[in-house]
């Protein structure tokens, strides 16, 4: 018996067959015959061939690291219930399968290739991590870039149905309020927007919140400039880019004198724990998103071809809008 360790590809190779066929064949999943499923499981078993890497390395006795690569700065996941959420879902799905999720900063990303087996990048950052670990022929899984193998959430429709359902309660001047809108998941929900708007006949507004202490602290701020203005506040609903700014937005609003939502709707995005109790937003189910990036790492440990899995949005009703 071979001591070499192989991937799927050479298995396909070596038996003359897909992978699709050698992934049936393993999983004892149906559409192979007998006949072949048996000459493939003779050839696994000849060359030793094992289901993945980290298997591989829990029976050679070393640790089998996921490194969490965090994007180029300004991005701090510590203070982001968002990231913390995600960051225990993806810790939950990991230890199921033995392996371990270590944080790796960007400014230490060559030490990722020494101490893991494979990565999952965190954010949704057009940057160069995904060309690093090409270069070096490193798995790796994205999260909402669709670069490679990668999990993205359906935001920009699920905003997209957001805009027509405060359409249909009356609303019809309809700020869109982002956080740092050039670098982060407000593109996609932007888009959404925009969509919508511009199907509606309306006139889009949008106004890009820049983060420093809080999100909520930072909406909160900007938007009581805009109600202590001399000028009438121009808009009747509020669609945030997430339930942090969200919080803020209300918390703004109440503070000035207004009601939500008989004068003004509010609206977020994530549905989180704490965050979202009395907002209209958009739930994305996290578990699931990391769950599909767990899945999709171990595909790419056993050489599948990258793919993107598409996570859905639902909209929630609740008493902001």
């Amino acid at each position: 018996m071979s001591n070499k360790s192989v991937t799927i590809h050479e298995l396909a190779n070596l038996a003359g067959v897909s992978i699709a066929s050698v992934s049936r064949a393993l999983n004892g999943k149906p559409g192979i015959s007998d006949t072949l499923r048996a000459r493939i499981l003779s050839l696994s078993e000849e060359i030793n061939y094992q289901p993945n890497v980290m298997a591989r390395q829990l029976i050679s006795g070393k640790t089998p690291v996921v490194a969490l690569c965090m994007p180029p700065s300004p991005y701090e996941f510590s203070d982001r219930p968002y990231f913390v959420h995600l960051y225990q879902a993806l810790t939950l799905y990991l230890h199921r399968k033995g392996l371990v999720p270590v944080l790796f900063a960007y400014e230490n990303i060559d030490q990722v290739f020494s101490q893991a087996s494979s990565a999952i990048l965190l954010g949704a950052t057009e940057d160069d991590r995904p060309e690093i670990f090409d270069r070096q022929k490193f798995p790796y899984v994205t999260l909402e870039t669709g670069v490679g193998a990668s999990v993205v959430i359906d935001e920009a429709n699920g905003v997209y149905k957001l805009t027509h359902y405060l359409f249909k309660k009356g609303r019809k001047n309809m700020l869109f309020l982002g956080e740092n809108i050039d670098i982060s998941t407000s593109q996609g929900r932007l888009r959404g927007y925009r969509k919508a708007i511009n199907e509606l006949g309306l006139q889009e507004h949008f106004n890009n919140v820049s983060r420093q202490i809080s999100s909520s602290l930072s909406a909160y701020r900007q938007m009581m400039k805009l109600f202590q203005s001399s000028e009438p506040f121009p808009y009747d609903a509020i669609i945030c880019a997430n339930d942090e700014l969200a919080v803020g937005v209300i918390q703004a609003a109440e503070d000035a004198g207004y009601k939500v939502p008989e004068d003004l709707s509010v609206t977020g995005f994530d549905d989180l724990p704490r965050f979202s109790n009395k907002i209209t937003t958009i739930h994305q189910d996290i578990p699931k998103i990391a769950e599909a990036a767990v899945s999709l790492l171990s595909e790419q440990l056993d050489g599948f071809p990258p793919r993107v899995i598409e996570v859905m949005t639902r909209l929630v009703s609740r008493e902001s809008a």
